[in-house]
């Protein structure tokens, strides 16, 4: 029988063929181990969630769409693989109506296509998606070998490999297991001091003591929130090509102090995302949101606020899928997802819950000050003082402005470059690049009828140079033209603008005029078709300046459109950079101005309040609108193509526990998240933590759960471990220590014979993995094993040793001068992260860009990273330290080893480095240095050794 789907979906039946045997094997088939990767590998592109690319109207990820009647056929009938649609096309010997279609892909293997008939022959049973789904009960299963686990997840281990026939690894000896979670939970190795307490210590629970001590220092909260900065995406700039610095460490210190406390990891998520919205936010509530500020900012000439502010919103959308969803949200931006059941519109629910904030665009002004309690009623004070100002000046310019009627143009844009941003007073702004010479040209309805005069301010502000009101250097603009424009609205025909005569300019000051002198440039120039100059205001910066233009004959009555252009060709960035527009309809209006001094004064005020802004350090934080914008769906994913309007809203199909909700804001999405319930988002935590210890998740595709994503290699245990991490109230600490307390952590890692083909990637955790440690453990234990590692905490970033030139390449090029003293040598979390130009040393040990969420870091194994262990200056400087070290010790080269890589030399070692010493000293002697130069630099040779080795940068 051939078939085929025509356009409309019917089946066209003709002449039956008989199917083929479907085999002979009887093992069930399991849906989700066995054929939804089949399905989502092969079908879902053309069969699957998005409607737009769907084929023949046909759904194949989902029950209802595996059971859709087609014709005499049906998709899939359970039981009958030759009445299945499914089945007769991927098993068709005609090329052109077989399935999948040649032009998709690789065709089914013989294996895949009888799979596919048994499990319709097994009753074709459907299940959702493992990661979507609800928890379920996962006890730990019994083993042959009770004497082995250690704790109840060794059970989930062991039976696996008994399951396999194998047998886990011994217990890595005492040394090697200390510098191995010392590396782990601290992110730097233990000293000789350390090292000896735990040999000493031959008490039962010695190795949970231990960890008990790495669990409460803070040392353990730099390295956990190391781990957290990379899924935050965190610098200390804003990114792009001129990269300028940003203020961003309060909310990095307000991360270590969280984990040292160890904040429960459901109130740590619910602060991150919406501690702002909290009753009686803290400042410290608010200083956490700065996990979502940590988005770039794009700075550039051109660059467009709202698309700016988009992108950060986008930006933060797709950071939540990946740290707490471990989904690809982003692939649903522009079009329903083609495998996971997230469709455009709910991509954009989600969207809208960080539509709503203050932050964004160009603007890259601290948000909030990081207050203690000698500061905060300080600052309370000031700020105080600032709102009064502020309501001062708005109720001196309502009455500066009496008789006007502000005009809000709908369209405001500069020519050659500058983007013309809206101020909530009604000003508006020339913000991003700064052009040389640049029409403004504003459009928008007539505020009122018959208008019959024009009002320009110019005002200042203390962002501008000299604060304002222009762009050029000196804080000066010069207005060289004013052009009115009007067209009715209501017109049955569209008509084209006409220009309007303006007449009659006069300005409260205009250059050249008042006792200061200097070339004169009136307000009345900005009427003359050939002016040389325009309108100016040098050197009477600071306080606002007015110029009033009355039209030759007032505006018809009846609605018009108008278009204001402000031509500004003088060059030298003589632009205007702050202004705001009015009207009246009144001629007498601009028969002459005035600025109340009652205007001048406020500003003053308001000058001298920000003079007296506090003294301390401020971030970027999160700040809800107080009116919020509406969302809508953006087609193809263009914020330049709205589509329909859509509310706050969570994945259907993630939301099993909650599908009644109608949430709000970013709380309701925090508190939907770390739902005891949403056990999606407790999986991928954990998941995540045993990533950390092991170098794989138990899910090895940490950022995708989803369809195409990999499956558990120990399902039950990661679903226990979900369930642990809600019933211990999200206590992360609790959950590290049950992970590196168990039999599995302590095992041995040594490679083993009869794991090479079947488990070469340590799948089945028959033993440890074996890691080279990230950029900063690399850095931060040479520090400590050279003794001038510095161990406060938290702080302003600092800038250790990097070679010359790294800004060589970057478009706005800076100088990195090293710090000196203890700043010199601050852990690695604290180094300054310039996005464009990241530190070298890090960059060589695959230390991620830090644009995006980064939820594994790669590891390679490259000549680079040789040479810049035996080359690098601060590496040089840190093999120095460890060097005079060496020399003070009766054993110098017992005490390297003791401090580098937490055992004793073997013989053969001793001797080779002995030998080298002897060389490297003699050396220094022909060189005619002092003894004691020449020792200090042998000892610090043989340093460079062992810092160069591969043990020193393996976790074993």
């Amino acid at each position: 029988m051939r078939r085929t789907l025509s356009p409309t979906g019917s089946i066209l039946v003709g002449l039956a063929l008989a199917a083929p045997a479907v085999g002979q094997s009887s093992a069930p088939v399991d849906f989700a181990r066995d054929v939804r990767p089949i399905l989502a590998g092969r079908c879902y592109t053309c069969h699957g969630p998005d409607e737009a690319t769907r084929e023949a109207r046909l759904r194949l990820d989902t029950p209802e769409g595996l059971a859709k009647e087609l014709g005499d056929l049906q998709a899939v009938r359970p039981g009958r693989p030759e009445e299945s649609e499914l089945f007769l096309r991927i098993t068709d010997e005609d090329p052109d109506w077989r399935m999948p279609p040649e032009a998709t892909g690789e065709p089914l293997t013989q294996a895949e296509v009888e799979l596919l008939g048994r499990w319709i022959e097994q009753g074709a049973h459907w299940e959702s998606h493992w990661a979507y789904a609800p928890f379920r009960e996962a006890a730990p299963p019994p083993v042959a070998d009770t004497t082995w686990p250690r704790n109840p997840l060794d059970a989930f281990v062991l039976a696996r490999l008994e399951a396999e026939g194998l047998a886990p690894a011994p217990e890595a000896d005492r040394r090697t297991l200390l510098r191995r979670v010392t590396l782990d939970l601290w992110g730097m190795g233990p000293t000789p001091e350390e090292l000896e307490a735990f040999l000493a210590d031959t008490e039962p629970g010695a190795y949970e003591r231990a960890v008990d001590r790495l669990l409460a220092s803070p040392h353990h909260a730099e390295r956990q929130a190391r781990h957290w900065l990379d899924l935050a995406r965190y610098a200390d700039s804003h990114g792009y090509t001129i990269d300028s610095g940003r203020t961003m460490w309060p909310w990095r210190d307000w991360v270590i102090e969280a984990l040292d406390a160890d904040l429960p990891y459901d109130e740590f998520t619910l602060r991150q995302l919406a501690g702002d919205l909290l009753p009686d936010a803290s400042n410290a509530d608010r200083v956490a949101t700065g996990f979502h500020r940590n988005t770039q900012v794009n700075q550039e000439g051109g660059a467009k606020d709202e698309e700016n502010r988009v992108n950060a919103v986008i930006d933060r959308v797709d950071t939540t899928g990946a740290v707490w969803l471990g989904s690809t949200l982003a692939c649903a931006r522009c079009h329903t997802h083609k495998y996971d059941p997230v469709s455009q519109t709910e991509y954009f629910r989600l969207f809208a819950f960080y539509n709503h904030t203050e932050d964004g665009g160009v603007s890259s002004e601290p948000s909030l000050f990081v207050t203690d309690e000698d500061s905060e009623a300080r600052v309370a004070a000031w700020e105080a003082d600032t709102a009064a100002a502020d309501e001062e000046l708005r109720r001196a310019e309502e009455e500066a402005r009496a008789g006007w009627t502000l005009w809000i143009p709908s369209v405001a844009r500069g020519s050659n470059g500058p983007e013309l941003r809206q101020e909530l007073d009604g000003s508006i702004r020339s913000i991003g690049h700064n052009p040389q010479t640049s029409d403004y040209v504003l459009e928008g309805a007539a505020p009122l009828e018959g208008l019959a005069a024009l009002r320009l301010e110019a005002l200042p502000d203390p962002r501008l140079p000299k604060g304002g009101p222009g762009r050029s250097g000196s804080g000066n603009f010069v207005l060289e033209r004013v052009r009115l424009h009007a067209r009715p609205i209501a017109a049955e025909e569209p008509t084209e603008f006409r220009e309007l005569e303006l007449v009659d300019a006069v300005a409260d000051y205009s250059q050249g005029f008042g006792p200061e002198g200097g070339n004169p440039y009136p307000v009345a120039a900005a009427l003359e078709d050939e002016a040389k100059q325009g309108w100016a205001v040098k050197p009477r910066f600071g306080t606002p300046h007015v110029a009033h233009f009355r039209l030759a004959a007032p505006l018809p009555a009846g609605p018009h459109e108008l278009r204001l252009v402000l031509e500004q060709n003088w060059g030298s960035n003589h632009v205007l950079g702050r202004f705001r527009l009015a009207f009246s309809a009144a001629p007498e209006s601009a028969r002459g101005v005035d600025v109340p001094e009652t205007w001048t004064a406020a500003w003053a005020l308001v000058n001298e309040v920000r003079e007296r802004r506090p003294k301390l350090p401020a971030t970027l934080v999160l700040r809800e609108r107080a009116e919020r914008r509406p969302t809508h769906l953006f087609r193809r994913g263009s914020f330049l193509d709205p589509g329909p309007a859509v509310e706050p809203g969570f994945p259907a199909a993630m939301n099993h526990f909650d599908p009644e909700v109608a949430p709000h804001d970013r709380l309701d999405l925090a508190r939907w998240l770390t739902d005891p319930r949403n056990a999606l988002v407790h999986r991928v935590t954990v998941n995540r933590w045993w990533q950390q210890l092991f170098g794989l998740g138990l899910v090895e595709t940490e950022n995708d759960f989803g369809i195409r994503g990999a499956e558990p290699s120990h399902p039950e245990l990661l679903e226990w471990l979900a369930r642990e991490l809600v019933e211990r109230d999200f206590s992360r600490k609790e959950l590290l220590r049950l992970i590196v307390t168990s039999a599995t952590y302590r095992q041995a890692s040594a490679p083993r014979p009869e794991l090479a083909e079947r488990d070469p990637r340590n799948r089945l955790l028959a033993r440890q993995s074996r890691l080279r440690v990230e950029a900063e453990v690399v850095r931060d234990a040479a520090l400590r094993a050279s003794g001038l590692l510095v161990p406060t905490v938290g702080g302003p970033p600092v800038q250790p040793p990097q070679p010359d030139g790294v800004f060589a390449f970057t478009q706005s090029q800076r100088t990195w001068k090293a710090d000196e003293g203890d700043a010199r040598f601050r852990r690695s979390l604290y180094t300054r992260l310039w996005r464009s130009a990241t530190y070298p040393f890090f960059l060589t040990f695959d230390m991620p860009r830090p644009d995006v969420a980064c939820t594994r870091r790669g590891r390679s194994s490259t000549s680079l990273q040789a040479l810049t262990l035996a080359n690098d200056p601060m590496i040089q400087e840190l093999a120095a330290g460890l060097g005079a070290r060496m020399a003070q010790g009766p054993d110098g080269l017992g005490l390297g080893f003791e401090l580098a890589l937490a055992r004793a030399p073997e013989p053969a070692e001793r001797a080779l480095l002995a030998e080298h010493f002897d060389r490297q000293l003699e050396r220094r002697l022909a060189q005619g240095a002092p003894e004691d130069e020449a020792r200090a630099a042998a000892w610090t040779a043989v340093a460079r050794v062992l810092f160069n080795l591969d043990e020193f940068v393996t976790r074993e």
